[in-house]
């Protein structure tokens, strides 16, 4: 089988393959990017502490938009990374998702495979609603990393978190990473969902695939 998708874009292939209507999760990144792109942050009102936290003046929130507005601006994008793990440390809540979506999207892109991975971790734990996005986009870094025991091991303790609409893709990599790492059976056992999503359409190959599998697990098993 070839590889899921190419390593550059991992985010925006993974979004445009969802069901845009089908959950709330695309509609939140949406505006994680809006934040991104125009580094718009709501006004924090007042400036009161409760249990030893202080929330952000309007000037602080005014202060971290220019930082932001600096950071996207940069074009090495070493640099760029640094800037936002900086930035992270004292960022406003509101723009923390948006930063570490930003942050994983350039280590995936410029190959740094394990730190994205150590980001999409990060991402999970910041908002419960991204966690979908985060444990595909960490399993798709350790396969990168070609550690596909690594991957297989995220996907399976995912199974019980992956939405309807992102089915697809979480079978589409479990089954991929699943035959590398030499698990066959999971394998199988994933080709024959998406056998089941795919409804007949354009099945052919998934169903070479299940007979070939089939023959390796057999093998496997005598």
């Amino acid at each position: 089988m070839t590889d899921p998708g190419n390593k550059k874009g991992f985010l925006d292939r993974l979004m445009s393959e969802a069901d845009e209507t089908a959950h709330p999760l695309l509609h939140k990144i949406q505006e994680y990017q809006k934040v991104i792109l125009t580094v718009f942050v709501a006004v924090v009102i007042g400036a009161a502490s409760y249990s030893g936290y202080t929330f952000f003046t309007e000037r602080a929130q005014q202060q971290a938009q220019e930082e932001m507005n600096e950071i996207l601006a940069m074009q090495d994008r070493d640099e760029r990374t640094q800037a936002l793990e900086r930035f992270l440390e004292e960022a406003p809540g509101a723009m923390q998702g948006g930063a570490l979506l930003e942050l994983t999207r350039v280590y995936m892109e410029t190959g740094k495979y394990q730190q994205a991975a150590d980001a999409f971790s990060r991402l999970e734990k910041k908002d419960d609603s991204l966690q979908p996005l985060a444990l595909l986009g960490r399993a798709r870094a350790y396969e990168l990393m070609h550690d596909y025991s690594g991957a297989l091991e995220i996907l399976q303790d995912a199974a019980d978190d992956i939405p309807r609409e992102f089915e697809n893709q979480y079978h589409t990599q479990k089954a991929f990473a699943a035959e590398q790492a030499g698990n066959y059976q999971q394998a199988l056992d994933s080709y024959r969902n998406l056998q089941e999503l795919a409804h007949g359409t354009d099945a052919g190959f998934i169903r070479y695939k299940i007979d070939s599998l089939q023959k390796k697990t057999e093998q496997q098993g005598s």
